[in-house]
This record gives C-alpha cells, structure tokens and sequence, in this order.
C-alpha cells in the first residue's frame, strides 16, 4: 500500500541528506513493512498546509511502537529517493 504524508520543511531536509531515517506517525493508516510513503513538504498555514512541490518516496522497513504515546509508531524508512512511484 502507498501513503501521501505532509512533512514540515525542517524534517523534510534532513530526510533528504540522510540524516532523518524514521518517522513518528499516528498509526490512524494502519502502516505496514513493506508500504511505501512519499513524503510532501510544506508548513502550515492559515489557509491549511502549504506544499513547496518537493517530494521524496521511501520503503518502510520497520515499525516499533517502543517509546511512542498511545497510537502512534516510529517507522524506519528504507531507500529514501530511490524508489519510483
């Protein structure tokens, strides 16, 4: 299964060079390995979110609830940019 998901710009650069592997995410899409995410930046405005058009994709390789408030989980992404979708 495939996931559009807004990432605010200042989490989205370090997903870009490789410094942010893992996001925490309300699990509200039941999130499996295996699935893939492209990730769109922007920040919110006072008309909702505001897209700068960047997009990166990514494989989630694993996901952990350790640490995590109630229903949210950490997942780890896997071939950030390279994926095609």
């Amino acid at each position: 299964m495939h996931h559009d998901l807004k990432t605010v710009s200042k989490y989205f650069k370090h997903i870009v060079d490789g410094q942010k592997r893992s996001e925490v995410r309300l699990n509200d899409r039941q999130y499996k390995i295996g699935d893939t995410v492209t990730l769109h930046e922007g920040w919110p405005g006072l008309d909702g979110f505001e897209y700068t058009g960047k997009t990166i994709s990514a494989r989630i390789s694993y996901i952990d609830d350790f640490g995590c408030q109630h229903g949210y989980v950490n997942l780890s992404l896997a071939d950030v940019g390279l994926l095609v979708i």
